[in-house]
């Protein structure tokens, strides 16, 4: 059995302990720290209570001293962005693989610093950017994977939530870091699932409070505009403008057209089509939603030694530089090289024969 611990009770950390709790006992959180409520997380109490925790789990204000004291196996960091990279940092310090709340980071700098200390740790990062394995995405992936669109030219990305209660931090860039590292980095994880890894070269965005005047530092709309390393572009828009009505909280969808067809993908309503020449529009099947994080916990090395960067690690890091890499470009009102050199990366598929 793998023991963990969890490091901050906001954001998307029941997703995580959710799908671990339905593994069958492999893994048990042993301990709760850093849960703060003034920044919105769940009580400890509710935290032990609504999730199979280990007999007698250990509660403490202090992470340093619970990850000394249980010394886990790895470390669930769920914590509001300006806060996570010191989490994770801590963690990784303790000898602890992390499955981390999205961005890694608020800034470039703590970026690069909390990467030289994860490697300087040997250990790996997961970041909770799941949606790859949601059905309807999985569907259309595997899709793309076949050739049906031939190579990915133009992708589009919607991000839409609702406004919702939002706590007064989100008005602080230092606290949240802004809406496009909070969610493009979402829209940047659909672009690098559909075309396998095609990196973010150049960015070119926008970013604005219009309609939640009373929390203007929080931008609730955004548009990105990129070219990938393959040449290819992509767009994403997201906003923080989805009415309050019984629809779902958000909507996210996927276009990508590429030389030999096109695909859509709603996300949320479960839902993929494909065009294709001389073919009507058919909707794909869906597979059944498969599990993200317990997968990646029990393909860690085991305990003790050192483990070089997977793909889930490196993608973690990058997604989360070429998210503050477009904030970057949308505070300047320039476009930014993120530093990979366009035509460096092939494209995915390669070229139909």
């Amino acid at each position: 059995m793998m023991r963990g611990v969890l490091l901050g009770a906001w954001g998307h950390w029941p997703e995580v302990l959710r799908e671990l709790d339905a593994a069958g006992g492999e893994f048990e959180i042993a301990g709760i720290a850093a849960v703060r409520e003034e920044d919105g997380d769940t009580p400890p109490a509710r935290v032990a209570g609504g999730f199979e925790c280990a007999a007698g789990a250990r509660i403490s204000d202090d992470p340093a001293a619970l990850l000394r004291e249980l010394r886990p196996d790895f470390a669930v960091v769920s914590a509001r962005p300006g806060r996570i990279a010191g989490l994770v940092a801590l963690a990784a310090g303790a000898g602890c693989h992390v499955i981390s709340e999205k961005p890694l980071a608020t800034s470039l700098d703590e970026l690069d610093a909390l990467e030289r200390d994860v490697a300087a740790a040997g250990v790996r990062v997961c970041a909770m950017l799941p949606n790859r394995n949601q059905p309807a995405l999985a569907a259309g992936i595997a899709a793309i994977r076949a050739g049906a669109v031939g190579r990915p030219l133009l992708l589009s990305a919607r991000k839409t939530y609702k406004w919702g209660r939002r706590e007064p931090w989100y008005g602080d860039r230092a606290a949240y870091g802004g809406t496009i590292p909070w969610i493009g980095i979402h829209a940047l994880d659909f672009f690098d699932a559909a075309t396998g890894g095609d990196p973010v070269a150049q960015v070119a965005a926008f970013h604005a409070n219009l309609s939640h005047r009373e929390m203007p530092g929080c931008e609730d709309v955004c548009v990105l505009s990129m070219r990938l390393a393959s040449g290819a572009l992509a767009t994403a828009t997201l906003d923080y403008l989805r009415p309050d009505s019984p629809v779902p909280h958000g909507d996210d969808f996927l276009r990508v057209a590429g030389d030999r067809g096109e695909l859509s993908v709603w996300l949320t309503r479960g839902r993929a089509e494909l065009v294709e020449p001389g073919a009507p529009l058919r909707e794909l099947p869906l597979p059944e939603a498969a599990p993200y994080f317990a997968p990646w916990l029990r393909a860690l090395p085991p305990c003790g030694g050192r483990a070089e960067p997977d793909d889930a690690t490196r993608r973690a890091f990058r997604l989360t530089r070429e998210a503050l890499f477009a904030r970057e470009a949308a505070d300047a009102g320039r476009i930014v090289a993120t530093g990979c050199n366009p035509g460096s990366a092939l494209a995915f598929p390669p070229p139909l024969p």
